[in-house]
């Protein structure tokens, strides 16, 4: 082959993703480590008339990545661009991890608003996909990108704000790589702060009757559903104290709030299930990637209702299913895409084992979802079709228009997404 971009494709190679459930041998790989090696690997791909599509970490479940052509791995494209002090900016390229970023911020004095409790996804991704953390007053990663630079289908480079871009901005927030290849991306953090964090058990009943309380009185709160005794096992989830009201083992909530502090501020006193410490080092957890999930985000007002439908599927039809479920509570963006736009949002989150049988658990909990008006979270299963995205999402054809007006010829799509976007 001839030419800069062909000289950076490498003979496609096996990946897969964090779970191990997408695998796939592109024609060619790429690692681009500046932004006109990027532009260079489009233009081949043009002259060749091949797809691409890119990966971060990996951490989706659906075959958002896989693709005949060009796989770019941005892995090693995930340096620091630059600081601003004054601004609270970061401009940095689409590889990083949310952690490296989250302890990067540390050290300048700065944090990001909010994160999730896993930080080793890609920036790029957990934007994309709008993964999120918890707050009523919070909302989804991809909220806290202000702008960023893409490579589009044509190989020119396209600078994009939440300023000057508007409805562009607002498609491009949670767009799944399908408008092009992220070469940077502007972050608007906030001053450094701390997080009291504290953990504990009580009865399904006790959190359901606080659960307002909860939400209105710490800056985040989340729990989990544990429906079996060792269910808190399967996520590594700290025992944490345990509620004066807690009276069984199984069918119980791991709860979890959360407290900014000044870092200037002392250190508490910490007891059981307490810890203090920076936000870069509070909110993450481990957890192995031992499970296939769903998450989707029902209206605010319908969460009671959703999640004790919930709470009975598994009583009765699955009674010994182990896996948490995860409950968090976000507030409403302007993504065209997001679980969350235009509406505040309860996510759920329900897994289960790396087994074909945990299919018929997840349609049935899909099910529970679609009578509620749950949007699905990117970068988990869902099983989404054009029909319930028209439904769901009040900008989807805008979306879809916008697509087409970027990337003309799907040179971003796969078939996962040409199923739900073209």
């Amino acid at each position: 082959m001839t030419g800069n971009g062909e000289t950076l494709l490498q003979p496609g190679r096996l990946w897969w993703n964090w779970f191990g459930e997408q695998y796939f041998v592109p024609q060619y790989v790429a690692k681009p480590r500046t932004e006109e090696d990027v532009r260079q690997i489009v233009l081949a791909a043009r002259r060749l008339g091949i797809s691409i599509r890119a990966s971060g970490a990996g951490h989706s479940n659906p075959a958002i990545v896989p693709t005949p052509g060009i796989h770019v791995d941005f892995d090693e494209f995930r340096d620091i661009v630059s600081f601003d002090h004054d601004t609270l900016r970061v401009v940095v390229r689409p590889g990083i991890r949310v952690g490296d970023l989250s302890r990067a911020l540390k050290e300048q004095g700065m944090s990001l608003n909010n994160q999730g409790d896993i930080d080793t996804q890609s920036i790029a991704g957990a934007i994309v996909t709008a993964t999120h953390g918890a707050g009523i007053t919070l909302p989804c990663l991809s909220a806290q990108m202000i702008a960023a630079r893409i490579v589009t289908a044509d190989g020119n480079i396209l600078e994009l704000s939440a300023e000057k871009d508007g409805e562009l901005f607002k498609a491009f927030r949670t767009s799944l790589g399908m408008f092009g290849l992220i070469v940077s991306i502007t972050i608007q953090a906030v001053p450094s702060y701390n997080i009291h964090k504290r953990s504990w058990n009580t009865d399904t009943e006790d959190c359901l009757e606080s659960l307002h309380e909860l939400l209105r009185d710490n800056r985040t709160f989340w729990f989990f559903w544990l429906p079996l005794k060792e269910s808190a096992d399967l996520y590594e989830l700290p025992s944490g104290a345990v509620s004066s009201k807690a009276t069984r083992e199984n069918d119980i909530c791991h709860m979890r709030v959360y407290n900014a502090a000044p870092v200037a501020d002392p250190p508490p006193t910490v007891g059981p299930g307490e810890q203090f410490g920076h936000s870069s080092a509070i909110y993450p957890n481990v957890y192995l990637p031992n499970f296939r999930e769903v998450e989707y985000a029902v209206p605010f007002a319908s969460f009671e209702q959703t999640f004790d439908e919930l709470r009975a599927l598994f009583k009765t039809k699955y009674p010994e299913a182990l896996y948490p479920i995860e409950c968090r509570a976000v507030k409403a963006d302007d993504s065209y895409l997001s679980a969350y736009s235009e509406r505040d949002g309860y996510a759920l989150s329900v897994s289960g084992p790396m087994e074909e049988s945990s299919w018929g658990l997840l349609r049935d909990v899909d099910a529970v979802f679609e009578r509620h008006d749950g949007r699905p979270h990117w970068g988990k299963h869902h099983f989404m079709s054009p029909s319930r995205m028209e439904k769901l999402f009040p900008r989807y054809d805008d979306f879809k228009r916008l697509r087409r007006e970027i990337d003309p010829d799907g040179v971003f799509l796969n078939d996962h997404l040409r199923a739900l976007f073209t």
